[in-house]
């Protein structure tokens, strides 16, 4: 895995358009959204993003395209895993 160097949430989606992101770094407003961070992998494919190996700090997952599940991730999220 090696490591890219910072790019901002507007420069990932114009660089990875409508794939899965795996970020470490991460920097954040003082709402919680993401501002910048390293992509260390990143696929069309959220299952070769989210596999082994593990990371050894912290890091977030992001899709730099539109949510497909009505009323967004959120919603989907808290119906399918909460």
């Amino acid at each position: 895995m090696m490591k890219q160097e910072r790019m901002t949430w507007e420069e990932m989606k114009k660089h990875f358009p409508d794939e899965w992101l795996l970020i470490i770094d991460c920097k954040h407003d003082t709402s919680g959204q993401l501002i910048s961070g390293i992509v260390v992998r990143h696929s069309k494919d959220d299952t070769k993003v989210f596999q082994p190996p593990a990371l050894k700090e912290s890091g977030a997952f992001k899709y730099t395209g539109e949510s497909q599940f009505p009323g967004g991730w959120r919603t989907h999220a808290k119906h399918n895993y909460v």
